[in-house]
């Protein structure tokens, strides 16, 4: 305990930084966002807020991030060869997000610039570039070097922009998307630094750890603006760069081609990722688009069965501590020796998302839920 309280020591200036440029620079982006019009409008339906409500939230969780990854660089705690691209990446992929909170991209445009991006950091900083060999070598299927990483960069692709889709769909109540991906970050700087603490990757533990502790600092600075009642929204540009930092994240527990680091990160994200699968389940089975927005998700649900907005979020928030915690236990180690190897973490991740989609199944959540009264507020 007392080496984890030396190592927190070591990062928390990070957390601090990127805290307090977040939460004095949300009033601002308040104000320039009622300036220049930058408002979102209610609509009764996929916005049903009560009045119309600044974004550009999503801007001062940028600067505290980039902030923090910039003094950790200049620090030289991290070199640059890798921070840099996922820095840039990260700024690149806000700034889609802005415009589209101001403009509006086309889904398909979004999906393909964000997948340039993407892709760009990935092959540059070689993040997941191993991860189809950390399932296959340890049941003994060798694939071509070649062919194994241009599979690899297709899962990771397809994991950090389903992280950015993740934590978008899943911004749809006062701070719930702030908080979840709080507690996400939370349960990512521990897990880091389990492995720090393990010698796990010299190079690329204070990666992981800058990048979870950098947004953990930026998600609790924007988080009181953001809780119900909601002054300011992060919209598009923080959501989406709350998904992409995760995404790498997750990608980046698979330096080593150990998939139990992976499956215990994939845990910590869960709840995004269930939101998203029974989000696309019930569009489906309603013969709508998945793309299609909908009211339905848990957590409207959730309100449209008696719940308050602050209730709601507050039983995400536990939700997320339960997920995150399990996925922390997929990757326990003690004294050198797994108490839980792969070949135990695979089996009981999947146990685990059989159950809660049987208990979402049981509590009716994949029913498709008529649309809100005119009179229920965000």
């Amino acid at each position: 305990m007392a080496d984890f309280w030396n190592l927190l020591q070591q990062y928390e200036t990070f957390a601090a930084l990127a805290f307090v440029l977040a939460v004095f620079s949300t009033p601002l982006a308040m104000r320039v966002a009622r300036s220049v019009g930058v408002m979102d409008y209610p609509d009764r339906f996929l916005k049903p807020h009560g009045r119309p409500t600044p974004y550009l939230g999503g801007t001062a969780i940028c600067l505290g991030w980039t902030a923090a990854l910039l003094l950790a660089g200049w620090r030289g705690l991290v070199g640059w060869e890798r921070l840099l691209p996922i820095l840039l990446g990260g700024v690149a992929i806000s700034i889609l997000g802005l415009i589209d909170d101001i403009r509006g991209v086309p889904p398909w445009l979004r999906l393909a610039l964000g997948a340039v991006i993407t892709l760009g950091v990935v092959t540059t900083t070689q993040a997941g570039l191993r991860l189809v060999q950390s399932v296959s070598e340890p049941l003994g299927i060798h694939l071509p070097p070649a062919l194994a990483t241009v599979l690899s960069a297709g899962v990771s692709l397809f994991i950090v922009l389903g992280a950015c889709n993740s934590t978008n769909l899943i911004d749809g109540l006062d701070g719930l998307c702030t908080g979840v991906t709080a507690i996400i970050s939370l349960c990512f700087f521990l897990l880091a630094s389990h492995l720090a603490l393990w010698g796990y990757s010299p190079g690329g533990d204070p990666l992981r750890l800058v990048l979870s502790i950098a947004m953990l600092g930026a998600a609790l600075g924007f988080l009181p603006w953001n809780f119900n009642p909601a002054r300011i929204f992060m919209g598009d540009a923080g959501s989406m760069l709350l998904g992409f930092n995760c995404g790498m994240l997750i990608l980046l527990f698979a330096e080593r081609s150990i998939f139990r680091w992976v499956v215990g990160a994939l845990m910590i994200f869960a709840l995004p990722v269930f939101d998203t699968a029974l989000a696309m389940y019930r569009r489906w089975r309603a013969g709508r688009s998945i793309f299609e927005g909908d009211r339905s998700h848990f957590y409207d649900q959730l309100v449209q069965r008696g719940h308050s907005v602050r209730q709601t979020v507050l039983i995400a928030y536990g939700l997320t501590v339960f997920y995150g915690l399990t996925g922390l236990l997929l990757t326990w180690v003690r004294q050198g020796r797994p108490v839980i190897r792969t070949r135990y973490a695979v089996p009981l991740y999947l146990l685990i998302c059989v159950v809660t989609f049987a208990v979402a199944w049981r509590l009716g959540l994949t029913h498709p839920e008529e649309r809100r009264p005119a009179d229920q507020t965000r």
